[in-house]
């Protein structure tokens, strides 16, 4: 991950989780269709941990990842059912946290962090970390007017544009089939920003 980007998280951690957990994302009334009952699922870019609580209380066996041990310790402790299920690592190298062998990966406003160059090395970590079958189910911005300069915000933050047509191209070229996508209004209610949706299965 973008080492400016991780910078800003790891500063602002506690005032972002509080952020996050205030509203429930727009992804969250896909989860059921999208992901199979029960099945075990690995949260990419896990945050507050909002999300995975979320996928818990539907039943789902799930863990997660962030790139910032602040995030990490804050999700656990604002979801203590998820003490044990969070780890520290980012894109794009996972490796295979929690021993791998996932049936689906949620990775919610994460990819538009990694840079063009790193989109191939981290849509393979997470091919890698999937059972045959699985699903991925991933958004970027498909509207993001506060970019300034560089790709980037101004808190200095990575966001790179049209990340969606890159990345539907690098995971069909790995395998994947798309499934669905849509467009999302922000959950934090910005003007400025619209989310593309993608659900997308290996074949």
């Amino acid at each position: 991950m973008d080492h400016q980007t991780l910078k800003y998280y790891s500063a602002n951690a506690s005032e972002i989780a509080d952020r996050y957990e205030s509203v429930v994302s727009n992804l969250a009334q896909h989860f059921q269709t999208a992901f199979i009952r029960q099945s075990r699922v690995l949260d990419v870019g896990c945050g507050s941990g909002r999300d995975l609580s979320a996928l818990s209380k539907l039943g789902y066996d799930c863990y997660g990842v962030d790139a910032t041990e602040e995030f990490v310790a804050l999700a656990q402790k604002l979801h203590p059912e998820l003490t044990g299920r969070i780890a520290c690592n980012s894109l794009p190298n996972l490796g295979l946290p929690f021993g791998g062998g996932f049936d689906a990966i949620l990775c919610s406003a994460v990819l538009m962090h990694v840079s063009v160059e790193d989109l191939v090395g981290s849509a393979l970590s997470i091919k890698q970390c999937l059972n045959k079958h699985g699903r991925v189910l991933y958004s970027v911005p498909s509207k993001r007017l506060d970019v300034v300069a560089e790709d980037r915000d101004a808190h200095g933050r990575l966001f790179i544009p049209n990340q969606s047509d890159r990345l539907q191209s690098i995971f069909t070229n790995l395998g994947f089939r798309v499934i669905e996508k849509w467009g999302n209004s922000d959950s934090m209610g910005r003007d400025s920003v619209e989310w593309e949706s993608v659900l997308i299965e290996l074949a």
